[in-house]
């Protein structure tokens, strides 16, 4: 017999999930503004740690509405995706180019996020829990918004400057 049998558990699972992501993130997000050369990437970075905050508290009041224990399960695609992002830390100078990795490694982490709290919205919808509907739609707003910054950031000015590294290395 598996764990999951309901539509129900299934909406449950995916709290758990994204309730482990988001608290994986409240450490990630800190060393990826710390690595951060460009003072926008940086503030992205920083506000968006203070998001994912309120983001892990949504979900434990989710938890509270349906009357159930605030677990989380491991989430292990978060969990790669951030090793991939201290990787990426670890071997590439502070400079643009290290930078425009950065916003590879949170664009990732947010279509994730978006992929997750769509679903789980639809979930909510269709088990008729409009109240849990609203916090999870609030949400799923707030990491559209700082995937789209992130991208910004790096169609304006980061990618640009990594571009021109090449030149100055091709120099060297």
């Amino acid at each position: 017999m598996s764990d999951i049998e309901t539509f129900e558990q299934l909406f449950q699972n995916g709290l758990e999930h994204i309730y482990d992501a988001e608290k994986q993130l409240t450490k990630a997000l800190p060393k990826m503004a710390e690595a951060s050369s460009s003072p926008q990437l940086r503030q992205a970075f920083d506000e968006h740690q203070r998001q994912t905050e309120e983001h892990v508290r949504r979900i434990e009041r989710i938890f509270s509405m349906l009357e159930t224990s605030s677990s989380s399960r491991s989430n292990k695609v978060v969990e790669e995706m951030t090793d991939e992002a201290q990787k990426m830390i670890k071997h590439t100078d502070p400079s643009a180019l290290r930078d425009a990795a950065l916003i590879v490694a949170g664009n990732q982490v947010e279509h994730f996020e978006v992929a997750c709290y769509g679903s789980l919205r639809n979930f909510a919808e269709l088990l008729g829990r409009n109240d849990i509907v609203e916090i999870l739609q609030q949400t799923l707003n707030e990491e559209k918004q700082a995937d789209e910054l992130l991208t910004r950031i790096g169609e304006q000015d980061v990618n640009r400057k990594a571009a021109q590294m090449r030149g100055e290395m091709a120099r060297r």
